[in-house]
């Protein structure tokens, strides 16, 4: 069956440009509907009027590049077929040499395919009278800004006051992004299909301060207090804002998930948490 494909490739790199534009006119000959889109800044979410009606995304990338496709993706429910050409690819599926031969399995829906499917945060950001909305795959951070001076951030959980946590800034992160910013800072590792949370503090003034795992629908507001600096936002290290003394967040799960197709049994999620912790050991 003849599919309507996207291919999502970072423009920056050279090798994922070449891969693009080989696979394209391999693609069109057999009959699909090929669209191939330059993603190369790694920020703000623009919908593209050629995801529209696409059957499945190839993205051409690292897992920055896949977390900024999986925000255009989720709201169409698109599926993402991930190529790594970064590092350890948490997010990936097939390696570059593979993708003439496997695309196939994935473009026929073979029966080893099967979708793996990644809860997602819908954060509101309000400060100063106005008001955003954020969507993420990985995390929603806040932090202290330049000044090397630990912040208050005060969190609600299901409108229940938590605590008031002296520290350089909090995380709340998703079980995909529990390997990314929270693995960084000593928080536990989720694997992805659980849908729980993650909340931890970035080096907490009291050693009472740790990461606690939060319940599936949970909501979570954030309020931070900086005194004289202003603070950072930042919806999965893409999307940034300063925020000033007393803005507010409040975080919960999103009616949008992620959608990757994928071939590597459940497991393989353990063997690339073995290579990431042996590669930084």
């Amino acid at each position: 069956m003849k599919k309507a494909i996207a291919i999502l490739y970072q423009g920056r790199k050279q090798d994922t440009s070449d891969l693009a534009q080989e696979l394209a006119p391999r693609l069109k000959a057999q009959g699909h509907d090929v669209r191939v889109i330059d993603i190369r800044i790694e920020g703000e979410d623009v919908a593209d009027c050629q995801l529209d009606d696409c059957d499945l995304v190839l993205v051409l990338g690292g897992d920055g590049t896949i977390l900024h496709a999986s925000r255009l993706c989720a709201s169409a429910n698109i599926p993402i077929v991930g190529v790594n050409f970064g590092r350890v690819g948490f997010l990936t599926e097939l390696e570059p040499d593979e993708v003439a031969e496997k695309l196939p399995l994935y473009l026929d829906h073979d029966q080893s395919v099967w979708v793996d499917q990644r809860a997602m945060f819908h954060a509101e950001l309000q400060q100063d009278g106005k008001r955003e909305e954020f969507l993420a795959l990985n995390d929603i951070v806040i932090a202290r800004g330049t000044w090397p001076r630990v912040v208050e951030i005060d969190v609600w959980v299901d409108d229940y006051f938590y605590s008031k946590t002296y520290a350089d800034g909090i995380i709340l992160s998703t079980a995909t992004g529990s390997t990314a910013y929270n693995m960084a800072v000593g928080g536990p590792l989720l694997h992805p299909q659980v849908k729980s949370c993650v909340l931890t503090p970035i080096a907490p003034h009291l050693a009472f301060d740790r990461s606690l795992i939060l319940q599936p629908e949970a909501t979570v507001r954030l309020q931070i207090f900086t005194g004289g600096q202003n603070g950072v936002f930042s919806a999965d290290g893409q999307m940034n804002r300063e925020i000033t003394n007393g803005a507010t967040i409040t975080v919960h799960k999103s009616q949008y998930e992620a959608r990757f197709l994928r071939r590597r049994p459940p497991t393989y999620f353990y063997q690339i948490i073995s290579a990431k912790l042996r590669e930084d050991s």
